[in-house]
Order: C-alpha cells, then structure tokens, then sequence
C-alpha cells in the first residue's frame, strides 16, 4: 500500500467519477493583495487540518477531483482568464461534479461566470466591485463585479466599503430572496468576514451569519478569493476550508 498523498483528501477520483471538482487559480495581479497568490495552497493545507464531519456528515465521503491549479499568465488577466474559460469547458464536458475555485483575487470570478453562465450570482464581500474600471483597466478585483452583472443577476451581501462611483451599479440586499433563477454561482471575497486580516479594512459579517445564509442558498458552484496570508497556519486559509466543508454538507 502506498501511503502517500498529492492533495487534501486520501484519494483523489478521476475526474469523470468525482461529486466535487476542486481548482486553484493562483492569479493575483490586479490587486494589492499579493498573497492571494498563495490562496490555492493555504486553503487546501488548511483543509488536511480541519474535521470533516460538518453537520453530521463526512465532507471527505464525497468524491474529490483535485485538478491542481490553472496555469495562469503572470500580468495578463486576459491570457489567464482565457485559460480559466478553456479549463472549465473541458470540466463541464467531462464532468456534473460540483466546482469549487480557490483564488487569487476576485478578477479570476468574471471568467468562471462567463464559462458557468449561471442565472444568479450571489456575492459575499466587503466591497462592492462595482466599478467599470479602475485607473483606466477595465478588468480588475474592483470591477469584475460591474462587468458580471451584464451576464447575470447579481445580489450582493456584506458590502461596507464603496466608492461613491459604485452606488448606481450595486444590488446590495440585507438578505437573501426567498426565490432566486438557477443555476446559481456563490463567491466570496473572504474580506467580508469581520476579524479576518486581508490587507484590505475588514468586513463586519461573522463567520456563524455567513453560513445561515449560504444554508439558505444551496448554490451550484463556488469560488473564494483572496485568501491573504503567505504563511501556515493560515487565519483566512482556515476560514475558507470551513466555508467550503459547509456547502459541501448540503450538496
């Protein structure tokens, strides 16, 4: 018997049997969090750490494909976002496994949804990324949200940071509609959460609220960004691990 391991899970399913596909997309360019470089590996150390019995379910039951990480093109969100919407074809051809994409900062969320095409985005951040562009770039961390809002319906929670040029653009809700159009796409920015240092000022949502509503939502597919450390243990890692095994237990 081998007892060796290439990810977070003792076994690591092809992906045509895999439940849940797993994806890193180390790209972090467009923004000043430069760790978020690292979020696919701080989360996936943070996932061997943390229990898996979550609601009285072992998440790692589940059949995980771990694909590694999108080769991405350092300084080219337009390269690397080309490769993020190839990867995912080639995924959904294979595979109706639940996706789960691990950032990098939040720029790499617009060509998910271009290759997902969900009918409702929901979006879980401090800040609203509501911007057409910012300082004269047109695909950032701080506008992507502005662009993906043309694609699909957006409904955004935990916002408390906006530029006074994004108030037109947002679609900020206390709460979560009762009824929302499916396919649904879930991201995080793991700034919305309050005491979770990024970098960035800190969210006032707490990790409990977050997941009472991410129960409510049942969402499609996922994606966590900027995951802001460059070190083990990792504070935003961990949040993200606990984060993902929650909506794990409710595929």
């Amino acid at each position: 018997m081998l007892h060796a391991s290439n990810t977070f899970v003792p076994y690591n399913y092809p992906l045509k049997e895999a439940e849940v596909v797993f994806l890193g997309v180390p790209f972090a360019h467009t923004s000043i969090s430069k760790p978020a470089l690292y979020g696919p590996l701080m989360v996936r150390e943070s996932l061997k750490l943390v229990e898996g019995f979550v609601n009285g379910r072992n998440i790692f039951d589940l059949k995980f494909c771990d694909l590694g990480d999108v080769e991405v093109v350092p300084g080219s969100f337009e390269l690397t976002a080309k490769r993020i919407k190839e990867t995912i074809s080639e995924i959904k051809e294979e595979s109706k496994a639940f996706p789960i994409f691990i950032g990098g900062d939040h720029s790499i969320t617009l060509p998910i949804v271009e290759a997902l095409k969900p009918k409702t985005i929901v979006h879980l951040d401090a800040h609203a990324d509501m911007l057409p562009d910012f300082l004269g770039n047109k695909y950032t961390h701080q506008t992507w949200a502005y662009h993906a809002s043309k694609l699909a319906k957006i409904i955004q929670l935990g916002v408390c940071a906006v530029n006074k040029e994004e108030i037109k653009n947002m679609n900020v809700m206390k709460e979560i509609p009762s009824k929302m159009e499916r396919p649904i796409h879930l991201t995080i920015d793991i700034d919305v959460l309050k005491n979770v240092v990024t970098g960035y000022p800190e969210g006032r949502m707490k990790l409990e609220e977050l997941l009472k509503i991410i129960e409510k939502i049942k969402p499609d597919s996922m994606d966590i960004v900027e995951i802001a450390d460059d070190k083990l243990p990792s504070n935003t890692g961990f949040a993200a691990a606990q984060i993902i095994l929650n909506v794990l237990s409710r595929l």
